[in-house]
């Protein structure tokens, strides 16, 4: 006898420490009855999103909370180091899913912390050059090591640290005009875009290196010089194009299935929204499209396509 009550009381503890589990599973892989979509975003990162919903990923979810009858909201933390671990993966009981958020709209196909769905757009990074009569015959970053030397060698590069901008710059010589930014800065108030409106307008740099849509959106802010963008030529060791997706946590199928569900629903409409801010787009055939120009660019490998 007191052999049966030490296995019903075993058995008692063991449910007791497993029902709190299996609802929180539940949880997070039933989204039946929920009625708001909760959207992770940075809060200073235009043109892909900010706190006032101006960027085009903010229009992304507007689009599909309408879709889908729900109201919106979102998750402000600024996308850097441990994005999803204070997103995604941050627990809350007071939401429907029970957490902060359910769904970031701009991810790698292979985030760390969360899982990507099929990708939607891809971009490159582009060089914004000065719009003179000096730079005419500029079309790739291929055309601007032809320039004359005595003009080459004056020039100073923007690049971001740890990207394809900066192995750009070194494999091609120009090391020693390179000015550094920090690509991921403590300061919340500061984002990737200031290379272009602040240091570039300010003749700070000549060059500015930057990924596409960042770039795009920025060089429309300059306002006290002409400038364009050109896209960069990757080769076999440095890769310039990225496909974007958008991530969900590892544990809902179901849910990722939803999404990716609508952004092929959407995805003309995703396609204008994306178009609206002139980021610039890789084509099939490699080639590029920034705002009303198509750019040809010869590849030198596969290893560079994003798609």
């Amino acid at each position: 006898m007191t052999q049966i009550l030490k296995i019903k009381n075993l058995v008692l503890v063991l449910a007791l420490i497993l029902i709190p589990l299996s609802v929180s599973q539940s949880a997070g892989e039933s989204f039946d009855e929920w009625t708001t979509l909760r959207v992770c975003a940075d809060p200073n990162s235009m043109p892909l999103s900010n706190i006032n919903e101006e960027g085009f990923e903010n229009k992304i979810a507007q689009l599909f909370a309408k879709d889908l009858g729900w109201s919106l909201k979102y998750k402000w933390f600024p996308q850097r180091l441990a994005f999803f671990r204070n997103t995604i993966r941050s627990e809350d009981p007071k939401s429907q899913s029970g957490y902060a958020c359910d769904v970031a709209i701009g991810a790698s196909p292979d985030p760390e912390g969360a899982v990507g769905t099929k990708t939607y757009y891809t971009s490159t990074w582009v060089l914004v050059i000065p719009d003179t009569a000096e730079f005419k015959l500029v079309k790739t970053s291929d055309d601007l090591l032809t320039l004359d030397k005595t003009v080459l060698k004056t020039l100073k590069f923007g690049v971001f640290q740890g990207t394809p901008g900066a192995d750009w710059i070194v494999k091609n010589g120009l090391a020693g005009q390179m000015v550094p930014f920090v690509r991921m800065p403590s300061d919340p108030k500061d984002y990737p875009g200031l290379i272009i409106e602040k240091n570039l307008a300010a003749g700070d740099i000549d060059i500015a290196i930057a990924w596409g849509p960042i770039a795009a959106y920025s060089a429309l802010r300059v306002k006290k010089r002409k400038v364009r963008l050109i896209p960069m030529i990757g080769d076999r060791e440095i890769r310039t194009d990225y496909s974007i997706a958008m991530a969900v946590r590892y544990s809902e199928p179901e849910w990722k299935k939803t999404i990716e569900a609508l952004i092929k629903k959407h995805r003309t409409m995703i396609d204008q929204i994306i178009n609206g801010y002139g980021v610039p787009i890789v084509m099939s055939d490699g080639s590029v499209s920034i705002g009303d120009s198509i750019y040809t660019r010869q590849k030198k490998t596969n290893s560079n396509a994003g798609f």
